[in-house]
């Protein structure tokens, strides 16, 4: 009975790594913008674009824009833009600009309908991926 439960607090450790709850933590709050900016579009009548890059994500309402001023989308907090910070011990695949229009559509960054879905994937300690459905723009795990 000991044997089992060290065995387990073994592989319970080992899961429990700091670069495991950092590549989780930053899944999360990518998958949280994302959804966001669907819903802001929807509720603001107007386009919203996600940016990702190797760095950052970040929301704005135009595809090139600096993402200051009135071109930023304010996060749920209130600070503008709403942004999240990518460490370096992580990335994010596909680095990219797409967007959602006024009715929540995923769209390509300049504004086409897409034919197959978007699939976002965050590595560090671990492998996590989301998807953003082509037609509906519904964010899923």
């Amino acid at each position: 009975m000991i044997g089992i439960v060290g065995i387990i607090s073994v592989v319970a450790t080992a899961r429990i790594s700091s670069g495991f709850a950092e590549t989780r933590g930053l899944y999360d709050k990518l998958l949280s913008q994302v959804q966001y900016a669907r819903k802001a579009a929807v509720a603001q009548r107007r386009p919203v674009f996600v940016r990702i890059d190797a760095a950052q994500s970040r929301l704005c309402y135009s595809a090139a824009g600096t993402c200051t001023g009135a071109d930023a989308v304010a996060g749920p907090a209130g600070p503008a833009p709403f942004q999240v910070a990518i460490p370096a011990t992580n990335t994010v695949n596909p680095a990219s600009v797409f967007q959602f229009d006024a009715l929540g559509r995923y769209r390509d960054s300049a504004g086409a309908a897409t034919i197959t879905p978007l699939v976002i994937t965050v590595t560090g300690d671990g492998t996590l991926q989301f998807t953003v459905e082509h037609d509906t723009g519904f964010v899923h795990s």
